[in-house]
């Protein structure tokens, strides 16, 4: 089984990664949301991303919703879904959900 460590590591970076990205965009093109949407929905490559990564976050909170107990857990995952992305929300689920296991045994 995976350590709980290792999935906060994953969160720490799936928030780190994606908003060094959007750091470099803000640097150019300033807080330009029209400009930010023409780019992720420019090409149908980027369209499979953003659609993908879309119904990713989705599927993680409808997975949350449904399966933490913690209300407490579930804003914070939610939260994190939605302000940062899946790549956050899904690895915090995942410890959080890991821990919550153990300490049902």
């Amino acid at each position: 089984m995976v350590s709980r460590r290792v999935y906060f590591v994953l969160a720490a970076l799936g928030a780190i990664v994606p908003y060094t990205a959007l750091a470099v965009f803000i640097s150019r093109h300033g807080l330009d949301l029209a400009q930010l949407a023409q780019q992720a929905f420019g090409s149908p490559g980027a369209v499979f991303f953003a659609l993908d990564v879309v119904l990713c976050g989705v599927a993680v909170l409808i997975s949350v919703l449904r399966d933490l107990r913690d209300p407490g857990a579930k804003w914070a995952v939610t939260a994190a879904t939605l302000v940062i992305g899946p790549s956050c929300g899904l690895p915090l689920w995942l410890a959080l959900r890991q821990a919550a296991d153990k300490a049902e045994r």
